[in-house]
């Protein structure tokens, strides 16, 4: 089901795992199998030290984020469900193709063009990502996604989303009652 290429570096051959199968994993790995797209997005963005995705919009839009979400649903591993809060939903068959991941567990792949590791360890640091932000408030995860782009931009724009990031974080603060 899961084909992977493979690639040779130095005298290592490793199997090369495209990041959508991470991303499936992630979706796999939520609750119920299933996350609204926008979390799915900012989850994605927190997750830049392991998923080295380009934004358009940071921390929200990312075409090849959406690329690859197309991709998937290409494959019957995800099915997209639309509506007031647009969600993705891993299939009978993406399950199967996370059985096949965890099986690969301590063989070493290479992902995107930088990133050598086990399998196991990939996996096992995107379910802490997944569990430390799925059930926040989606206030609160947009907040920490801003301030991490704030730390990223300068001038005025830096500014900016520091302070939407602390507004986010704080809505109560200064309210009477």
């Amino acid at each position: 089901m899961i084909r992977l290429d493979e690639v040779r570096i130095g005298n290592w051959s490793l199997r090369v795992l495209p990041r959508r199968y991470l991303l499936l994993y992630m979706i796999w790995y939520s609750r119920s199998s299933t996350i609204t797209l926008h979390r799915l997005l900012l989850i994605t963005y927190l997750s830049s030290h392991i998923l080295r995705y380009r934004f358009d919009s940071p921390p929200i839009l990312s075409g090849e984020v959406i690329g690859d979400l197309e991709g998937l649903i290409r494959e019957s591993l995800v099915e997209y469900i639309g509506g007031k809060y647009p969600m993705v939903r891993v299939t009978d068959v993406g399950r199967l193709a996370i059985g096949e991941l965890h099986r690969l567990g301590g063989e070493y792949v290479l992902v995107g063009d930088y990133l050598i590791a086990k399998v196991r360890d990939l996996l096992s640091e995107l379910s802490r990502v997944v569990s430390t932000y799925q059930d926040m408030p989606i206030a609160t995860v947009l907040s920490i996604a801003l301030r991490e782009e704030s730390l990223r931009a300068s001038g005025y724009f830096r500014d900016a989303l520091s302070g939407l990031s602390f507004e986010l974080r704080s809505p109560c603060e200064g309210s009477v009652g």
